[in-house]
C-alpha cells in the first residue's frame, strides 16, 4: 500500500509540473507577440511560424510574459528554429525581468553558447562549443530548470548542463543577433500554472457584443472612454483615411452618440484635438466639457511630443489643448495612458518610472490646486505587478477600478482586472480580481470604461478573422458592476432672464463643507452634469462673477440605486432691489436656532459682503401658514435677528449694512396645502438695499 500510494504522488507531481502554461503553433496572431518592425528589421507571423530578419550589429529580442507560470518551481521551454540564412545567430531568451536582466541560449551554426545579461551588461559565461546534434537548418531546442539545474536539449539530446544561477523571470521568448533570418513554431512553456483569481460566481448574462459598423471599421479602434451617462463614446482609430493626416495619420480621436438605443456615425473630433500625430481621448469629465488627451501640443496645435494635455469646450469649439502640469513628471515608456477621477480630484498614469516593479506600472497624482499636480507616486504591489500594467479606468464611484495587465495570472496576454480601494491613500487596495470569460480570452484585452449607470461595460478585443483590434460591448452582473451612484444634470441659467450661462459648479460634502469636486456647464447651452457617490449629503452650486450663486443640496444617505436627478441651477445678477433665496440656511423645527449645514452659506453672503464694502442688505424671514399668525411673525423675525447675528458676530459684518424684518405666513412662494411644498415657504431671503 505505501509503495502505491508513493508511485501516486509521484504521479500527481509529475502531471502537476508538466502542465502546459502557455503553447504557440503561430496559427493567428491572437497571442500578440511584440513583433519588430522598422528598417533593416522586420517579423511577422504568417503560414504558422513566426518569421523574422534583420540586418544589423546588435542583437533584438521578441518576448511574452509568461504571467500564470509559478518561475520560483522547475519549468521548460521549447520550440522548432529554422535558420533561413547562413550564419544566423538565434535562441532563446528566458528567465527574465526584462532585456536587461535575463538568460540568453544562441545557436550558431552547429555551435552553441549560453550568457547572461545583468543590469544591460551581458556576461558571456561560456564560449561558443561545436555539437554535431546540432543541425544547419532545422532544431528543436529545449531548456529546462529541475531541481537547482539548468538542462539544454537539442533535437532530444542533452548538449550543455549547469548550476542554475538565474533570474526568476516571466519574460520568455526568442534572441537574434546580427545579419540574421529565422523561422520559429510549435512555442511552448510547461510547468506549474498559477492560479487565476477570478471574481466566484459570477455569470455573464450576455455574450459581448461587437458595436455596430458605424463605430467599427476595417481599421483599428482603440482607447474607447464611455460619457458618464453612457449618451457619447470616444474612441481612437489608427491610419483611417478620414484622420486628419488621412492613412497614413498614426491614430486620431472619434466620437459617437447614443440616441434611442442606436449609435451615430463616428465622426472624427476635427482639430485642435487631432493632428498629423498620435491622438486619442483618454478621459472626459461628467459634464463632457473636458478632455484628458494623449500627448503634448504646441500653440498653434502642432504635435510637441509625449506627455498630457487638456482641452475645454469654449462656445466656438473645443479650446487648443494646454499641457496637464504634473510635478516631477517623466516616463521612460514610449506608451502611456490616463484616467481622470470624476470629480477632477485624482490622475492615475500608466507610465514607466525608476520606480517600476516590471514595465509600466500605475502611478497616481493629486490636484494641488492652480492647475497643478502632485508627483506621481507608484500605487504599489497589490496594483503592481513585474509585468506591464495600462489602460487605467476608475469607475464613478471612486472606488472601484479597472485596468489591463499581463502581469497578473490571465487567459491570455492582457487581461482585464478589477481592484477596490481600500483607504483615502490611494496607495492600498484589494487583490485585483481577474474579470472572467468572456471579458479576457486568449488575446490582448484592454481599454476597459464604464458609465455611471454600471449596468454595460466597453472594452477593445481583436477579432479573431480580421486580425483587427474592435469595441465591444457586454451587460454586467451585479458581482462585476462599480458602486452605485447618482447622476445630476441640468442647466445653470441667470435667475432673472433665465439664460443659460457657462462657469463652474462646486459640490461640497454637506456636513463639513469639504469640496468634493468642481464641474463646469456648457458655454453655449448652460449644461451641466455631476456624479456623486451614495451615502452622503451634498451641497452644489455655480459661480461667477458679478452674480450670487443659489445653493441646492441633496441627502443620498439612504439611497441604493442608480439615478439620474435633473436640477437645474441659478445665478442671481448681484442688483440693488433684487430678493435672493438663501436655499440652504436652515433651523432646528420651530426655533430660531440656526442649523450647523446652514453656515457654509451664510458664509458666503458674508465674503460677498467683503468682497462690496458698500453693499447693504435687508434679511426676508418667511415661515408657512400653520399656527398662530403673531407667533408666526415673531418666529420669522426671531429668525432674521439669528442670521444677522451670525454675519455680524462671527463674520464681523458691520451692523448697520444688514437690516431685516419678519413676514411670518403671509407671503407664500409655493402652495400650503401639502407638506412638500409648504416647506418650500419656510425660508429667509435677502434684498440688496444697497450696491
Amino acid at each position: 500500500m505505501r509503495i502505491l500510494l508513493f508511485t501516486l504522488f509521484l504521479l500527481v507531481l509529475n502531471n502537476t509540473f508538466s502542465q502546459k502554461v502557455f503553447q504557440d503553433s503561430f496559427d493567428n496572431n491572437d497571442r500578440h507577440w511584440d513583433l519588430i518592425n522598422e528598417f533593416g528589421n522586420q517579423s511577422s507571423i504568417q503560414e504558422g511560424v513566426l518569421s523574422w530578419k534583420r540586418n544589423a550589429e546588435k542583437s533584438d529580442i521578441i518576448v511574452q510574459y509568461i504571467n500564470r507560470l509559478d518561475e520560483k518551481n522547475d519549468w521548460s521551454i521549447k520550440a522548432l528554429f529554422s535558420s533561413q540564412k547562413f550564419g544566423s545567430e538565434y535562441g532563446f531568451m528566458w528567465g527574465g525581468k526584462d532585456k536587461g536582466n535575463a538568460q540568453y541560449f544562441v545557436i550558431k551554426g552547429n555551435k552553441y553558447k549560453t550568457f547572461k545579461a545583468r543590469d544591460g551588461k551581458i556576461l558571456t559565461s561560456t564560449e561558443y562549443k561545436t555539437n554535431l546534434k546540432i543541425r544547419l537548418d532545422n532544431n528543436e531546442v529545449t531548456i529546462s530548470k529541475k531541481a537547482g539545474m539548468m538542462e539544454y536539449l537539442i533535437n532530444g539530446e542533452k548538449v550543455y548542463s549547469e548550476l542554475y544561477n538565474g533570474i526568476d523571470g516571466k519574460y520568455f521568448g526568442f534572441i537574434l543577433l546580427g545579419s540574421s533570418s529565422i523561422a520559429i513554431d510549435e512555442f511552448e512553456v510547461t510547468g506549474v500554472a498559477l492560479p487565476i483569481n477570478t471574481i466566484e460566481g459570477v455569470y455573464f448574462p450576455e455574450k459581448p457584443k461587437k458595436l455596430p459598423t458605424t463605430i467599427n471599421s476595417q481599421f483599428n479602434e482603440m482607447n474607447p472612454v464611455i460619457s458618464a451617462d453612457g449618451e457619447k463614446l470616444y474612441f481612437s482609430r489608427k491610419q483611417h483615411p478620414s484622420n486628419e493626416g488621412g492613412p497614413t495619420d498614426l491614430e486620431d480621436a472619434y466620437f459617437s452618440k447614443l440616441t434611442n438605443g442606436s449609435w451615430s456615425v463616428a465622426q472624427n473630433v476635427g482639430k485642435p484635438i487631432n493632428n498629423h500625430g498620435p491622438n486619442a481621448v483618454h478621459a472626459i469629465t461628467p459634464d463632457g466639457n473636458t478632455l484628458l488627451l494623449m500627448n503634448l501640443y504646441e500653440p498653434d496645435g502642432k504635435q510637441k511630443g509625449q506627455g498630457l494635455s487638456v482641452s475645454n469646450k469654449t462656445k466656438d469649439g473645443w479650446s487648443i489643448p494646454e499641457q496637464f502640469k504634473v510635478r516631477q513628471y517623466y516616463n521612460k515608456s514610449g506608451f502611456n495612458e490616463f484616467f481622470l477621477s470624476n470629480n477632477g480630484k485624482v490622475l492615475i498614469l500608466a507610465i514607466e518610472r525608476n520606480d517600476v516593479m516590471g514595465g509600466r506600472d500605475l502611478y497616481v497624482s493629486f490636484n494641488e490646486g492652480e492647475d497643478v499636480w502632485s508627483e506621481p507616486r507608484n500605487m504599489g504591489p497589490t496594483i503592481n505587478s513585474p509585468g506591464i500594467e495600462l489602460s487605467p479606468f476608475l469607475a464613478s464611484d471612486g472606488v472601484t477600478l479597472y485596468f489591463s495587465s499581463n502581469g497578473h495570472p490571465g487567459y491570455g496576454q492582457n487581461d482585464v482586472f478589477m481592484s477596490k480601494r481600500l483607504d483615502n491613500t490611494w496607495l492600498n487596495w484589494s487583490l485585483p480580481k481577474n474579470m472572467g470569460e468572456p471579458i479576457n480570452g486568449l488575446g490582448k484585452d484592454s481599454y476597459y470604461s464604464v458609465p455611471a449607470s454600471g449596468e454595460y461595460a466597453y472594452f477593445v478585443s481583436t477579432d479573431k478573422v480580421l486580425k483587427t483590434t474592435d469595441i465591444y460591448s457586454v451587460k454586467l452582473p451585479e458581482k462585476v458592476k462599480p458602486q452605485p451612484v447618482v447622476i445630476i444634470r441640468g442647466k445653470v441659467l441667470n435667475k432673472k432672464t433665465k439664460e443659460p450661462i457657462g462657469t463652474s459648479i462646486t459640490y461640497r460634502d454637506l456636513e463639513s463643507n469639504e469640496e468634493v469636486g468642481i464641474a463646469h456647464s456648457d458655454p453655449k447651452t448652460g449644461e451641466y452634469e455631476i456624479v456623486l457617490p451614495l451615502e452622503q449629503a451634498y451641497s452644489f452650486f455655480a459661480e461667477k462673477d458679478g452674480y450670487y450663486s443659489v445653493r441646492d443640496n441633496i441627502d443620498l444617505n439612504g439611497v441604493e440605486s442608480y439615478e439620474v436627478i435633473e436640477r437645474d441651477l441659478y445665478l442671481a445678477p448681484i442688483e440693488t432691489g433684487e430678493a435672493i433665496l438663501l436655499q440652504n440656511v436652515l433651523f432646528k423645527q420651530g426655533t430660531p436656532f440656526l442649523l450647523a449645514t446652514s453656515y457654509p452659506e451664510l458664509d458666503k453672503l458674508a465674503d460677498m459682503m467683503k468682497e462690496n464694502p458698500t453693499m447693504e442688505i435687508e434679511l426676508l424671514g418667511h415661515t408657512d401658514n400653520v399656527g398662530n399668525e403673531d407667533e408666526l411673525v415673531k418666529l420669522s423675525e426671531d429668525r432674521v435677528t439669528a442670521v444677522r447675528n451670525y454675519l455680524v458676530q462671527r463674520k464681523g459684518i458691520h451692523p448697520p449694512r444688514i437690516s431685516g424684518k419678519g413676514y411670518g405666513g403671509s407671503e407664500p412662494m409655493y402652495d400650503n396645502t401639502y407638506e412638500q411644498t409648504r416647506k418650500l415657504n419656510r425660508r429667509v431671503e435677502f434684498r440688496i438695499v444697497k450696491n
